[in-house]
């Protein structure tokens, strides 16, 4: 038999054993337990960031359930039989992502894919069910690093209210910025794709949903354009949540859309006082209408 613990349960558990050379324990059996908190956490397996190639774009980018999934198997295969199988791992997130990927697509056929993991990142939740922040495998707050954006809301991405949309053409300019012309033809798989005619783009001015900048004392501005594809009249103001160490100025501070598909462009300039550490910084920008939340982390990093 085998009993599966969390982390920091079996932290404690090696620390007694260490303590005494008389330890013992018992396995008591209560039945199936529903509704346990904190929920979700980051698994310990759950990859964590920042992205040692492309660090200037948040990874990862969001999370979605893929701990101890039961789901249906094909039953010939060499890791098991039977018509239901439970798996941990990236390999069962994804497909639960990828269900609310369609899901959108769904309601916005005419959605761009860039729009969808937009719609799915800025509606993500950042609380647990008890409501307090998402926790790692330790219990500890986790971070952007950790959980990206926050924890995939099917509901919530089906009307996000704003997107960061993205062209093929601005994706192709951020890759020949990242990796040159060489770069870009193997991943477009077109050997003859050129980036003289395309404009570069440095990663932190992806038009990203998550917003990912130097930490340095000098401001650093980056640049965001949303579309609007909530109601014909909206109007957003500015929420932040930073920490003390960061000044973060946004510009607007109010967007207002009179048309659906209506885009705007708005400005953030980020720096970090004096005497902070190289840790790297987060917070948080949304824009708030009556009667949408559009949220997006903000990572100031030292490896920019």
């Amino acid at each position: 038999n085998v009993v599966q613990v969390t982390v920091a349960d079996g932290n404690n558990i090696i620390e007694y054993a260490r303590a005494t050379s008389k330890a013992s324990g018992k396995v008591i059996y209560k039945n199936n337990v529903l509704g346990v908190r904190p929920s979700p956490t980051v698994a310990a397996f759950s990859s964590r960031g920042p992205s040692t190639f492309s660090p200037g774009v948040l990874k990862p980018d969001i999370l979605a359930p893929g701990l101890n999934i039961i789901a249906a198997w094909p039953p010939l295969t060499i890791l098991g039989s039977g018509p239901f199988n439970i798996r941990s791992g990236t390999s069962m997130s994804t497909p639960h992502v990828s269900g609310i990927a369609a899901l959108v697509k769904s309601s916005h056929p005419d959605w761009s894919a860039a729009a969808i993991k937009s719609a799915i990142l800025t509606t993500a939740d950042i609380t647990d069910s008890a409501g307090g922040p998402i926790l790692d495998e330790q219990h500890q707050r986790a971070t952007a690093y950790a959980m990206g954006a926050g924890h995939a809301n099917p509901i919530k991405a089906i009307d996000p209210g704003l997107v960061y949309d993205l062209s093929i053409t601005e994706y192709a300019g951020y890759i020949c910025a990242l990796l040159g012309d060489q770069g870009l033809a193997t991943i477009a798989r077109d050997l003859t794709l050129s980036c003289k005619m395309l404009p570069k783009i440095p990663e932190a001015q992806l038009n990203y949903p998550s917003i990912t900048v130097p930490l340095r004392t000098r401001p650093f501005t980056v640049n965001r354009t949303v579309t609007n594809v909530g109601p014909i009249n909206s109007v957003y103001t500015l929420k932040m949540e930073v920490p003390k160490s960061l000044t973060v100025r946004v510009y607007p501070e109010t967007l207002v859309f009179s048309k659906v598909g209506q885009k705007t462009t708005f400005s953030i300039t980020v720096s970090r006082h004096r005497n902070v550490g190289s840790k790297a910084l987060q917070g948080s920008l949304s824009w708030v209408s009556k009667k949408h939340v559009v949220r997006s982390p903000i990572v100031a990093s030292p490896l920019l």
